[in-house]
């Protein structure tokens, strides 16, 4: 027990002067990256633990009681999933959901899908330009818009209801990419400053280094909670055993859950239910998203009814209001994120359970990759 102590002690001072050194904060975040990876793997090593790289993963069953339980509900279950597809895919969740969504979760869906892209979604990228060190978010979001739906509300609207989040999030990339690549072409062919001046379309959203560290470990922590224990429980709707549940430690940061179910069972699944455990994780995370957005906007208006900005509580009050700012300002971005045909994000798997021509799942994702990655190339000119 005493070296445990003494290395989780040692760690902690550590990782504390890092923190608070007045070094750049890429360097902070690589030296704190390489610290977990060291005490990460002690721990692997001197305790036998599962994991690598300095990932832990701490297996336990204890979590699989309440899984069940919250699984007997199964048509509110099956609900909330229809609900999540309509989120994420608008009118083609019936072609996706092969026509097994009813009317109301078609409804309740797309009511949800437009309080989360006019209200929520604008205040998420609001919020996240205000606390991101460095880094200026707004001018892609805007360019993004106005090049993907050429603000043109009625455009804006037609993609939302054909194709949800999904098509919105999918046209924005592919679209400012042939900017971003266009720019490019411009600086190495004719040696202008296009590349210079264009905005990024994506970043690395870092604890540490870009986001507030604490706040954005509580905030990862809930995201990755919901997603994946909403995977899990619709497994067990569909009677897929879940082998295991766990948290997933870097170091001695935690960083996530996990479940396991039985990969084989899933995967022989009738299509609509795969399709229902698969969303799920994207429909926790939206309509996490959505609850901490009325939490937060209820948290502002108690700030400044009781003025506490600056009162002995300011400390207390900020960190609050970053922890519920960044839970749903991320929850939203993930979840959406999530549903594009990336390889390992839930939107590839998705298609291809529903798609049988596996080429035009592959093209489809080979294309969002260049677009996905060509959004990060301006930063290599910053």
């Amino acid at each position: 027990m005493i070296p445990f102590l003494l290395i989780l002690l040692s760690t902690l001072l550590v990782f504390y002067a890092v923190l608070n050194s007045q070094i750049a904060g890429m360097y902070k975040f690589i030296l704190i990256v390489a610290e977990m990876v060291i005490v990460g793997t002690i721990f692997i090593k001197r305790y036998k633990l599962t994991g690598e790289h300095g990932l832990i993963l701490l297996r336990s069953k204890h979590g699989l009681n309440l899984i069940d339980k919250l699984a007997k509900n199964e048509n509110a279950w099956k609900f909330f999933a229809d609900v999540g597809a309509v989120m994420g895919y608008g009118l083609l969740s019936f072609i996706i959901m092969k026509k097994n969504v009813s009317w109301k979760a078609l409804v309740t869906g797309m009511a949800l899908l437009g309080l989360i892209s006019i209200i929520v979604a604008p205040y998420a990228f609001l919020f996240l330009s205000t606390v991101i060190k460095d880094i200026k978010i707004e001018k892609p979001v805007d360019q993004v818009s106005t090049t993907a739906i050429g603000n043109n509300m009625i455009v804006f609207v037609a993609m939302l209801l054909f194709g949800g989040l999904f098509l919105l999030l999918l046209t924005s990339l592919l679209t400012y990419s042939t900017v971003i690549i266009s720019a490019l072409l411009s600086t190495v062919l004719y040696g202008t400053t296009a590349i210079q001046n264009t905005t990024p379309g994506a970043t690395f959203l870092l604890p540490g280094l870009n986001l507030p560290f604490f706040e954005a470990i509580i905030a990862l922590f809930i995201i990755l909670v919901v997603h994946e224990g909403s995977h899990a429980v619709l497994a067990r709707v569909a009677k897929i055993p879940v082998l295991s549940s766990g948290i997933v430690l870097f170091g001695i940061l935690p960083v996530g859950a996990f479940v396991e179910p039985d990969e084989a069972k899933l995967n022989g699944l009738e299509k609509t239910k795969q399709t229902r455990v698969l969303v799920a994780g994207s429909t926790a995370n939206l309509l996490t998203s959505m609850l901490f957005f009325i939490l937060f906007m209820g948290f502002l208006f108690v700030v400044d009814s009781l003025a506490l900005k600056t009162s002995a509580f300011a400390g207390a009050a900020k960190f609050i209001y970053l922890v519920l700012g960044l839970t749903f300002s991320l929850n939203f971005i993930i979840g959406t994120v999530n549903l594009l045909p990336l390889p390992f994000f839930d939107g590839y798997r998705i298609l291809e359970v529903n798609i049988p021509q596996k080429k035009i799942v592959d093209g489809l994702m080979a294309i969002t990759l260049v677009a996905f990655l060509a959004n990060f190339i301006p930063w290599l000119f910053k």
